[in-house]
């Protein structure tokens, strides 16, 4: 399609916020979204902008005064707003707001290039057939077939959705997110050269033209169906899903006792110090608890597995995750057993 034959690009933006779907305008020419102003834009490196400033979107003045910038950020349906900013740049693109718009797109790749030597890496967490060979699977497509043979489920790229051909060859498949559903992008995470647009992502509309060629709606359906309960439970299963998190309930506080005398005093002490830690504080307290308590392993006669299963209770306490305070308990009991203490008479 050339440029002389393309929709026009206001006419795109209106007709997909008639959808219900928040656009953003891109850059003429590109899939980048547009800034407002010099401020918000760092220019390149070779070019950088001087009046660039670093910001948080969340507050940026551009948003605030109406004009499009940081992306899905300033995202709108609302018609007048649409107008006014494709009369500014008439030659704008046409961007999709996934999350707001309640649209879970999935993108699948068919840029060739060499599939994964693991045939397990195709589709992370499937038992594939044990007679597949990497050299069949050729780009996105074929994982795609795949998953969907997989799941006993009808190939989705066949006039049940809408689907854009991308100017690489891809094409995205657009769906309806079930009610109450939140998603998150996650580049790769449900196969190879299948990726989702969701949440804080966005899709280049049908009809937008780029240097790099025409995002071109495929077959006769142009509504957008529900997404399949099965690819909804593959999208939860890799982390796509965002889940509400519940509030945690916090115990009263029982420090362990370890030792006698100072040292019990020392260990209730730190322990405590841990528990109680706030937000921003946590791993530091909890790495200086470690070192502390390290240095009374041997002279305090106190078991080390013990020691360090009271410290993750009580990192556990304060909120830390678990990974985070293993690496944090492991390093510091280790240097301060490097360095024990001399307690004299205090023990």
């Amino acid at each position: 399609m050339s440029t002389t034959t393309a929709p026009d690009p206001r006419r795109v933006a209106l007709w997909a916020a008639a959808q219900g779907w928040h656009v953003i305008p891109l850059a003429p020419g590109t899939k980048v979204p547009m800034r407002g102003c010099d401020r918000c834009s760092p220019g390149t490196k070779d070019r950088p902008t001087p009046s660039y400033v670093r910001h948080d979107g969340h507050g940026c003045e551009c948003i605030t005064a109406g004009r499009p910038c940081h992306g899905v950020l300033a995202a709108t349906a609302d018609p007048e707003r649409i107008t006014a900013w494709w009369t500014h740049t008439p030659k704008a693109g046409v961007g999709i707001a996934a999350g707001p718009s309640r649209l879970v797109i999935l993108d699948v790749d068919c840029h060739g290039g060499t599939s994964p030597e693991d045939t397990a890496e195709l589709l992370p967490g499937l038992d594939l057939p044990s007679d597949l060979t990497p050299g069949s699977i050729v780009d996105g497509r074929d994982v795609l077939a795949l998953l969907c043979e997989a799941r006993r489920a009808p190939y989705l790229e066949d006039d049940r959705t809408l689907t854009v051909r991308t100017p690489t060859g891809g094409v995205h498949l657009w769906f309806r997110s079930p009610a109450g559903m939140a998603w998150r992008p996650l580049a790769g995470a449900l196969g190879w050269q299948l990726d989702i647009r969701a949440g804080s992502s966005y899709a280049v509309a049908p009809g937008t033209i780029t240097r790099a060629g025409a995002y071109l709606a495929q077959g006769r359906c142009r509504a957008v169906t529900e997404l399949p309960a099965w690819l909804a439970r593959d999208l939860d299963r890799t982390g796509h899903r965002v889940r509400a998190e519940r509030p945690r309930v916090v115990l009263p506080w029982r420090p362990r006792s370890a030792g006698t005398g100072y040292v019990a005093t020392a260990v209730r002490g730190e322990l405590s110090a841990v528990a109680e830690a706030q937000p921003g504080t946590r791993n530091g307290t909890l790495n200086r608890a470690a070192f502390r308590l390290g240095t009374l392993l041997a002279p305090g006669n106190l078991n080390r597995a013990q020691v360090t299963d009271a410290l993750l209770d009580a990192a556990r306490h304060a909120g830390l995750p678990d990974r985070e305070a293993e690496a944090a308990i492991r390093s510091g009991v280790s240097a301060g057993e490097r360095q024990p203490r001399t307690l004299g008479g205090a023990a």
